[in-house]
């Protein structure tokens, strides 16, 4: 039986305040977890800057490649916040105000309300708004692509509102091991274990503990089956050379 298409995501941070390293990112984590929750493999992730080509040119790479895409940062008041025009041009419509999102914004704001915090209010021709409770100015969807928010908490929220909506593939589960020893010890085993499960991601990652060199293997992937027997594997190889296993972790 044939096996139905990997869903796969890409993340696109966008700001020139990430990298000039003035603001440090804090949402690739949070939308990677909830990727690997739903069974949606995250491929990649870019961070670009506040540049109109740039970001029109990479969203439409981005949506060409990938069953999703989330965009972060650029959707505020100020002149830097072009993420929704570059959204509109990728997709080749117009940037229209909704009268909607206006209106709330005035019962919000009041007087404070004024030319720059209605520019939140506009958004792509076509655009579904994603609505969230921490504030008053909506993300958005255009086709297979995310807007969201780039303040964290905000982001967040946005993401919980759009999760229930996204399609869900086969559980992303891992089994990992942290042993004592160098990865030296472990490359030529575990080489050949990642070729006996290709359909797997085997990573390793060296650690100091104690102020001992240790590694831990992780095998991750969709197939639980090979995920569990990948799994075993790892624990027998890192017996087989006499190290000293220190921790076992299994997600979800």
């Amino acid at each position: 039986m044939t096996q139905p298409a990997k869903l796969t995501a890409a993340v696109l941070l966008i700001g020139n305040e990430l990298l000039s390293g003035s603001v440090k990112d804090a949402n690739l984590a949070y939308i990677a977890e909830r990727m690997t929750e739903l069974g949606i493999h995250l491929r990649e992730c870019r961070v670009i800057p506040d540049e109109v080509d740039v970001i029109v040119e990479t969203v439409n790479v981005l949506r060409a490649k990938h069953t999703y895409v989330f965009t972060t940062g650029g959707i505020g008041p100020t002149h830097d916040d072009i993420t929704t025009a570059c959204v509109a041009k990728a997709f080749g419509v117009k940037v229209y105000r909704d009268q909607s999102v206006v209106d709330t914004f005035k019962k919000h704001y009041g007087d404070r309300a004024n030319e720059a915090t209605f520019r939140m209010c506009d958004f792509p021709e076509g655009a579904e708004l994603v609505h969230c409770k921490s504030t008053p100015a909506p993300g958005f969807r255009m086709g297979n692509v995310y807007v969201m928010a780039g303040i964290p908490r905000i982001m967040q929220d946005m993401l919980d509102t759009i999760s229930p909506n996204l399609q869900k593939g086969r559980p992303i589960v891992s089994h990992s091991y942290t042993a004592f020893t160098r990865e030296s010890r472990i490359s030529a085993p575990f080489e050949a274990l990642q070729k006996e499960f290709p359909q797997l991601e085997l990573g390793s990652y060296p650690q100091s503990i104690d102020n001992q060199p240790a590694v831990k293997l992780v095998a991750r992937g969709d197939d639980a089956d090979a995920v569990v027997k990948a799994g075993d594997k790892i624990r027998d190889l890192l017996k087989d050379i006499g190290a000293e296993i220190i921790a076992m972790d299994v997600r979800p």
